[in-house]
């Protein structure tokens, strides 16, 4: 390998590193949260894991903004305009704030006829209700620190998002070891308690971020906006919002094919919501992979997209994409060898860890897919393409998951299994739409 390619690979792996670990490290967060709580019992963990859906979904809105910010920032960044990106984190800023308060008072007043459309299980609907309602009500921690955030990886500045997510996870799960069972005095509040300690752990991943978002020699911080007063005027909406549409089209996509997908799964049962929560967790594990790569490809393809380098872009792509196949080859074989031993972490029943490990092979297959897709749509939302990625994610979510899962599920009743294919489907349906949308911008890529 060149000095070049040394060095490009390199300023991949220092931007990409840092944000693979800060999802690994959540990914992880959640998989200690499910343990912990299952210490009350099998149930308890669909009790939390069939909320996961639509919180998420309810999320929408905001993952869109997170991209946006991200890739705007980055190409700021490459054009050397200070002033605008501090104007749009200005914006950001403020429009999260507005949209937490109205979400959150909706979850909270809306908890009982939400999750009894998504899950209705007799064994875990007031649990769960319980549960959603703690953590959307503090939703306002997390969305906040999560924005502030995707600005500063559009810097490139994934070092400090890891460590504000470092400390999110830490405080997490030091209260859940205090509050679900009851330790050094703390009160014994199971659900409730896990609810709690992740938000307070995203309390203190805001604390984090704006003690870095106020350090003035930051490309963007928060003394900047301060100084400057900005106010939220109709240009700056409009730039958001011309790029946002086509994301929260995407996210609400995406979210609305797994929100189904959930609440399918948790209609069979909470034993084969258990194993799918499993699935879902490596399927998190190999997104941290795929996350890495992809805050790599917005933030430099958008530096260079912003300081019209198209060389650059070419080059960065190339050796993005070409890590996310080896990564995602390797991470694959070790999630289908190592399947039984995972579940085996959760529960030690004989069915659950044969059901569990044969779920793990379909997982590890799905690996390479998910993460081409990630690289792909990475380099295509660092030059601002958000609507084909929206598009790639409509053939994929509205088209092949659900009419897989309803011909594999409710037709053949397959249940599981039909879920798990649909999935499998999905992301090499996605990945293979993505790289055609990329093969048609040739003068570009």
């Amino acid at each position: 390998m060149s000095i070049k390619n040394d060095s490009i690979t390199r300023e991949i792996i220092n931007i990409g590193v840092p944000a693979m670990f800060e999802t690994l490290v959540s990914t992880l967060t959640g998989i200690i949260d499910s343990k912990m709580v299952s210490a009350l019992g099998v149930t308890a963990i669909s009790s939390v894991v069939v909320t996961n859906q639509p919180r998420l979904f309810l999320f929408t809105p905001f993952f869109a903004i997170n991209t946006v910010t991200a890739s705007l920032t980055a190409r700021n960044v490459g054009k050397g305009d200070r002033d605008a990106a501090n104007r749009i984190l200005d914006a950001v800023m403020k429009l999260v704030v507005v949209l937490s308060f109205i979400i959150s008072l909706f979850a909270v007043l809306f908890a009982r006829p939400v999750m009894i459309v998504f899950s209705n299980q007799k064994d875990t609907l007031d649990a769960s209700i319980l549960y959603f309602r703690i953590v959307m009500g503090g939703m306002l921690f997390s969305t906040f620190f999560m924005a502030v955030n995707s600005a500063l990886r559009g810097c490139g500045r994934t070092k400090i998002t890891f460590t504000t997510n470092i400390v999110s996870c830490v405080v997490n799960i030091i209260f859940n070891y205090l509050l679900i069972e009851g330790h050094f005095g703390f009160p014994r509040l199971e659900y409730a308690g896990a609810a709690i300690a992740t938000v307070l752990g995203n309390a203190a991943a805001t604390l984090i971020t704006l003690f870095f978002a106020f350090k003035a020699e930051l490309f963007v911080n928060i003394p900047y906006c301060l100084r400057k007063k900005y106010k939220v005027t109709r240009e700056v909406l409009a730039e958001i919002g011309d790029m946002a549409k086509n994301c929260i089209a995407d996210s609400f996509t995406l979210r609305l094919s797994l929100l189904i997908s959930s609440g399918i799964v948790a209609r069979i049962g909470s034993f084969h919501m258990a194993i799918y929560s499993v699935g879902v967790h490596l399927m998190n594990v190999n997104m941290a992979l795929g996350t890495g790569l992809q805050t790599a490809a917005v933030a430099l393809i958008g530096r260079c997209f912003g300081a019209g380098d198209m060389e650059g872009i070419k080059t960065y792509k190339k050796h993005i994409i070409k890590l996310s196949a080896v990564t995602g080859v390797i991470l694959g074989a070790l999630i289908m060898g190592g399947g039984r031993w995972f579940c085996g972490f959760f529960s030690n029943d004989t069915e659950f860890l044969s059901t569990g490990a044969a779920s793990c092979v379909v997982v590890g297959v799905m690996t390479l897919g998910q993460t081409m897709k990630f690289a792909f749509s990475g380099c295509l939302q660092g030059v601002g393409a958000m609507k084909e990625v929206m598009i790639a994610s409509v053939i994929a979510f509205a088209g092949v998951n659900l009419v897989t899962m309803a011909v594999l599920v409710m037709v053949f009743r397959f249940g599981l299994w039909g879920v798990l294919a649909g999935s499998l489907l999905t992301q090499f349906t996605q990945a293979a739409s993505l790289y055609v949308f990329m093969r048609k911008k040739k003068a570009i890529f």
